[in-house]
């Protein structure tokens, strides 16, 4: 089993997998709204700041019926990504995981996420290594034994 510090970056690890997914749905909600309503939009500018509130302040299309809805799944969005990068920020700072982050981060096209993955990864391939080696270690003795 892992260690207690291992098992608790993984927890925030997962933690913001349910959150990125989250902000996904809702993101797809904003665009099914509209999509629904048939209010023409920018798709590639959507979920920026500065063009929802044009979208929203100035485009007459929107149906009062759903501006709440609009509101609302925009709030829980920018909530999600400021407590995203809350998660990643931490994790980046952690003193044990720094100076490994910083050395995968030099290769070419490898971005925190990328690398917070890879040391979760690793260390879980690590935790199965000992794991297996401890069964064989383990099946080796009794085999003696017979």
């Amino acid at each position: 089993m892992a260690s207690t510090e291992i098992r608790d970056r993984r927890r925030t690890l997962r933690y913001r997998g349910l959150l990125v997914k989250q902000m996904v749905q809702m993101k797809n909600r904003v665009s099914g709204l509209l999509l629904e309503k048939g209010v023409t939009h920018t798709k590639r500018r959507l979920h920026k700041v500065g063009y929802f509130a044009e979208l929203m302040a100035g485009n007459e299309e929107i149906d009062q019926s759903i501006r709440p809805f609009l509101k609302l799944s925009r709030e829980h969005i920018v909530r999600a990504q400021k407590l995203d990068y809350a998660l990643v920020s931490s994790l980046e700072r952690d003193p044990p995981l720094a100076e490994r982050l910083k050395r995968l981060r030099t290769v070419p096209g490898v971005g925190p996420i990328t690398a917070l993955t890879w040391l979760w990864r690793s260390a879980m391939s690590l935790a199965f290594a000992r794991s297996n080696r401890l069964l064989l270690r383990n099946l080796r003795s009794r085999e003696e034994f017979s």
